[in-house]
């Protein structure tokens, strides 16, 4: 048999998908406001990751007690707001193995894959959000997004495994023609109907799928497994069109802001704090109109580079140029660091929680994991890395806890994520971070 590769490709290549995800009206949700009224189907679920570099100051951010009670710390004080939403992890283990210590590497990777990272750059899995994504992102125009405030594609800790890093929007401008660009419809209007070009595809791929068992038929073990890889995209592009074809159930209750003008993303912390909350607010709104499911922010990469006008060093180098104050304990300027980067962290739960939606806001039905790649970063260390968990999960998640370091590996933070998102899985994590008890009295 003779495989035409051109009609193989070109149903996945024809012009712009369509968008049809919309937010929901509090008319389409049931009495609770729990779920779409019309067909009793719960809201969605969305999962958010947020990662900032260098860690912070143990002295300064652990509280000293566990539990509901716990107070409030001098560089936690920026998400005071939220506190009632979120969750504190103090002093969990990043287990290396016998793999070295990756400087700026092996607690980052530790904490988004639970697996102690081989290589540098590199993950030995996909990543956390790839993995729940898997799951709940199905029929959704982007499976994920991601968005890097600091201008740079490759700031981006969202992985599909080994090098495969999915590249960031690297300015709200490119974030915004991403999401509300070409390819975006309203579909609030009333003579709405599905765009030509989605009609186009499906019959495309309809004329594909005919024809796979005999194509696989074909091929050799290496180029089985190839294509094997190739249907799995097409099936996914498949879900994606079939909820594009359909008029949904929604109406959009948020209005889609104009897009923004250009402007310089940079590591300087005043561009950062510019870039971050216009991000953040795109990001809730790609949540909102159910355009995607999963939405990672990053603020900086590992060694991170955010630096304020007139400091000469940066934040990376003061981490490890700047002494320790004999009479404070700690570094000064780090500290100051450290703050603006919980500082960034408050902004995105801001704009989540300033999304009505049902019973609550997108924030309440999100879970948002936020980590790191250092606990000091001065000697590099990763054990008792800081993380935070916020948003309910749709009551699935408890909240307002600080869960005070009991030598567990980081790993059990994200299997007690993918049990409150609904990932079915028994275990997650390798070798000694392999974990199978998540924190249950966090779960709902």
């Amino acid at each position: 048999m003779k495989i035409d590769r051109r009609s193989l490709l070109r149903g996945t290549c024809q012009g712009a998908l369509a968008v049809m995800g919309l937010p929901f009206l509090d008319c389409f949700l049931d009495s609770k406001g729990e779920a779409l009224a019309a067909t009793g189907k719960p809201l969605p679920t969305r999962f958010n990751t947020f990662f900032f570099g260098l860690g912070l100051t143990s002295q300064l951010w652990i509280p000293k007690t566990g539990g509901k009670d716990w107070e409030m710390t001098s560089q936690l004080k920026p998400l005071e707001a939220y506190r009632a939403k979120l969750n504190v992890f103090s002093g969990l283990r990043v287990p290396l193995d016998d793999n070295p210590n990756h400087q700026h590497w092996s607690g980052a990777a530790a904490a988004a894959t639970g697996i102690s990272p081989t290589k540098v750059n590199e993950f030995d899995s996909k990543t956390i959000d790839q993995q729940i994504a898997d799951v709940i992102s199905r029929g959704t125009r982007f499976k994920s997004i991601s968005a890097s405030c600091a201008g740079d594609p490759k700031q981006s800790l969202s992985s599909l495994g080994g090098a495969n890093t999915i590249p960031a929007e690297a300015s709200p401008l490119a974030l915004y023609t991403r999401l509300f660009g070409p390819g975006f419809q309203d579909p609030t209007k009333g003579d709405w109907k599905p765009d030509p070009q989605t009609l186009i595809q499906q019959s495309v791929l309809s004329a594909v799928a005919d024809n796979r068992k005999r194509v696989m038929q074909n091929l050799g073990p290496a180029d089985r497994a190839r294509m094997d890889q190739y249907f799995t995209s097409v099936r996914e592009a498949e879900l994606r069109l079939a909820a594009e074809l359909q008029r949904p159930e929604i109406q959009a209750n948020v209005t889609i802001p104009p897009a923004p003008a250009e402007m310089v993303c940079n590591n300087a912390l005043p561009n950062l704090r510019k870039a971050t909350p216009l991000m953040a607010r795109l990001g809730a709104l790609a949540l909102a109109t159910d355009q995607t499911r999963v939405f990672n922010l990053s603020v900086s990469e590992p060694t991170s580079q955010i630096f304020m006008p007139g400091d000469s060093l940066a934040y990376h180098n003061t981490t490890h140029e700047e002494p320790i104050d004999p009479v404070l304990g700690y570094q000064p300027r780090v500290a100051q660091y450290n703050v603006d980067s919980m500082e960034l962290f408050a902004m995105l739960l801001k704009e989540l929680d300033a999304v009505p939606e049902g019973d609550g806001t997108v924030l309440d039905h999100s879970l948002v994991f936020a980590f790191t790649d250092q606990s000091f970063a001065k000697i590099h260390a990763v054990d008792g890395l800081p993380i935070f968990v916020a948003g309910g999960a749709s009551g699935r998640m408890k909240t307002g806890y600080h869960i005070a370091g009991d030598g567990s590996p980081v790993s059990r933070v994200g299997l007690t994520i993918q049990k409150a998102m609904g990932v079915s899985l028994d275990v997650w994590g390798k070798g000694s971070m392999a974990v199978r008890q998540p924190f249950t009295d966090l779960l709902a």
